[in-house]
């Protein structure tokens, strides 16, 4: 009697609709790994749901290709993770997955497969070898193979994960101050003595070199940096140390919000407040900080924030309680500023550099950074090689400086800090408050030359600033939900929604009469 099939949905990285409804000769669990057909064209997707009954005539629905039994299944809290982003951030579920498990992630899992499928292979030609005849000495060097090959095999085959009890997690907890990355280590040290895994997140790859030298001569070999800048071999690795249960900290980018955490009990959010968090092309669209915290409520974990000016959605969350504020020792970040308009009444700039600047530069004993905005790169490395013909000074953009790090800079001058505000809304002042709170991350004296010197010089306190968005009703006491055009990304539509139970419903409305040609961003920055 021939076997009654299941019916399956198969998520796809494709941006679809709705989901592929494939039949399989058994039931197979949500996460499992299969290989499928659509449009003549072989993709290997991941189980979403079994069905009771299927959604089609079952006459025009496609049994699947395999079952990849030898690619890891995806985690119920990763599909949990990516049913939330798709639904906050309103893109499809495919496009969540393609983003998880992007094409070099998934060639990587094959290529792994495929070595894990020749030694097995192998394995098998040495079993048949030791069952013939031979010689002491013979039979003992087969033996010692066969050994080598099993372990080889251990290594590369998944393993299960280990469960056990997990602490509260309590009310997220920002941390403000100097000395906020040092209550990272004894959090961190908690997590790993007791079996489990914990995630610190960074904006950009130099952060993650700044934390990971703080983290590694505590946590070792336990510490894994994941980010574009490791290779898709260490990547993977990272993956399976995950998937084992294994206790680790992982270290990483947004991108590591995607990895198979099993058990994961603490997320550490470092400068949550910084821009770089939100992902803006391609979908999904979304913000890692807040998807972070999203990510630790699937798991149970505890929640970190870490910053040295924290962004005002955070400290609306700590005003009504959701969030808990602790403020560390240090002195609060500051910046030198320098009143352009009032150094021109006085002749007191020479081409970009004002006397005051010029002054401080010849004055610092070590490397000098000097952040251009508006400026081109040429024709301000010609005014410092004139104005500075004894030194070599770096010049850079803010962009390249978060990337790249400021190395041993004694001092970051910034010549226009107007030009690093992208735009004059309601953000800009928060924006110049965060700009200059990062900036101290990077060296020991910041100064800023300015147009405007009191969006700089921090008079305007976060009391002032919420009030005013509150007064005008822009985020973070409303969501902002723009409409896009694909390409080029220019606004054609601001929404500036309620935060209340209709917001999800809203949301979808807007989802439901968008425009061809265009796409909705959820929560933008810029």
């Amino acid at each position: 009697m021939p076997a009654v099939p299941s019916y399956i949905q198969v998520l796809l990285p494709l941006k679809l609709q709705w989901i592929p409804t494939y039949s399989a000769p058994m039931p197979l669990e949500p996460g499992r790994r299969v290989c499928v057909l659509l449009s003549g064209r072989s993709y290997d997707g991941v189980v979403w749901r079994l069905l009771d009954r299927p959604d089609l005539p079952p006459e025009r629905i496609q049994p699947i290709v395999s079952v990849r039994d030898d690619l890891p299944a995806v985690t119920p809290e990763e599909l949990r993770f990516w049913e939330f982003l798709s639904g906050y951030y309103l893109c499809t579920l495919g496009e969540v997955y393609k983003a998880a498990y992007p094409l070099l992630k998934v060639r990587s899992e094959r290529t792994a497969a495929d070595i894990l499928a020749r030694l097995h292979a192998r394995l098998e030609k040495k079993e048949r070898e030791i069952a013939g005849r031979h010689g002491e000495h013979v039979a003992a060097r087969l033996a010692a193979e066969r050994e080598q090959l099993l372990a080889q095999i251990a290594a590369c085959s998944p393993k299960d994960a280990v469960s056990g009890p997990k602490p509260a997690p309590g009310n997220p907890l920002v941390l403000t101050g100097a000395k906020r990355r040092d209550a990272y280590l004894p959090a961190l040290r908690e997590a790993l003595s007791a079996g489990f895994q914990a995630l610190v997140l960074t904006p950009e790859i130099a952060f993650c070199d700044k934390l990971e030298a703080l983290l590694t001569p505590e946590f070792g070999e336990n510490l894994h940096a994941f980010h574009s800048g490791k290779t898709p071999v260490r990547r993977r690795q990272t993956a399976d140390v995950l998937r084992a249960g294994t206790p680790a900290v992982v270290l990483g980018t947004r991108s590591a919000l995607f990895l198979p955490f099993r058990r994961l009990a603490l997320v550490i959010v470092d400068e949550e407040q910084d821009p770089a968090y939100k992902q803006s092309e391609p979908a999904p669209r979304y913000q890692g900080r807040d998807a972070a915290v999203a990510l630790a409520g699937i798991h149970g974990a505890r929640v970190l924030l870490g910053a040295a000016v924290p962004s005002l959605e955070t400290l609306l969350n700590v005003r009504i309680g959701k969030y808990a504020l602790r403020s560390l020792p240090g002195a609060p970040a500051a910046a030198e500023v320098i009143d352009i308009p009032a150094e021109r009444r006085k002749n007191g700039m020479n081409g970009s550099f004002s006397r005051k600047l010029i002054d401080a530069i010849r004055g610092t004993q070590g490397p000098v950074v000097l952040l251009r905005g508006w400026e081109k790169a040429e024709i301000l490395q010609e005014e410092a090689a004139a104005l500075f013909p004894e030194r070599e000074l770096r010049v850079c953009t803010l962009g390249a400086l978060k990337r790249e790090g400021a190395g041993e800079a004694a001092l970051i001058a910034v010549l226009q800090a107007d030009a690093l505000v992208s735009r004059d809304d309601f953000r800009s002042d928060e924006r110049a408050a965060q700009i200059v709170g990062t900036l101290c991350q990077f060296a020991p004296r910041v100064i800023l030359q300015t147009a405007v010197p009191a969006r700089f010089d921090g008079r305007r306190d976060a009391d002032g600033l919420l009030a005013e968005r509150q007064q005008f009703h822009f985020p973070p006491f409303t969501r902002l939900v723009e409409i896009r055009r694909q390409g080029d990304g220019t606004v054609t539509e601001r929404h500036f929604l309620p935060r209340d139970r209709e917001l999800p419903a809203r949301k979808a409305e807007l989802a439901a009469r968008l425009p061809d040609g265009c796409y909705l961003d959820v929560d933008p920055v810029d």
